[in-house]
């Protein structure tokens, strides 16, 4: 199955880099493929700094220096979303509504503001059910 044919671009979730990155992730193999398809059809890669940060974080802490350093080299396939102090604002209000009944980090609560305001709804490349939770287009 090819997800990713029909969009021409995507989000990545800090899930899907640490396991793009890491091949001791078990979703490694799955990350792989999802970005072959994206390479094949030349889908743009969205994310932003925050997530970014987690998943340099966490490939360091959980799989090592050559993860992280993997992910930090190639920062330059990735299209990087800016983010404004008004965008921030408007997450913290995500945050705060939908921690009501449902928990989310703030860096989900940011990810669904810019793909709903920034990106035009673009599906994200994530293992986590939270993206979901929050009506977003996922391919995991």
């Amino acid at each position: 199955m090819d997800e990713l044919a029909d969009w021409p671009a995507a989000f990545c979730d800090a899930g899907f880099l640490i396991a793009l990155y890491s091949k001791k992730d078990r979703k490694h193999r799955r990350a792989v493929e999802l970005f072959r398809q994206a390479k094949t059809h030349r889908t743009a890669l969205y994310t932003t700094w925050f997530l970014l940060g987690e998943a340099l974080t966490l490939l360091r802490y959980q799989y090592g220096y050559a993860e992280a350093n993997a992910l930090a080299r190639t920062l330059n396939i990735f299209q990087i979303v800016p983010v404004s102090e008004h965008l921030l604002h408007q997450a913290l209000a995500v945050f705060v509504q939908h921690n009501r009944d449902k928990r989310i980090s703030f860096e989900d609560a940011l990810s669904y503001t810019a793909l709903t305001t920034e990106l035009d709804n673009i599906p994200a490349l994530s293992f986590d059910r939270d993206f979901r939770t929050l009506g977003l287009t996922v391919i995991s």
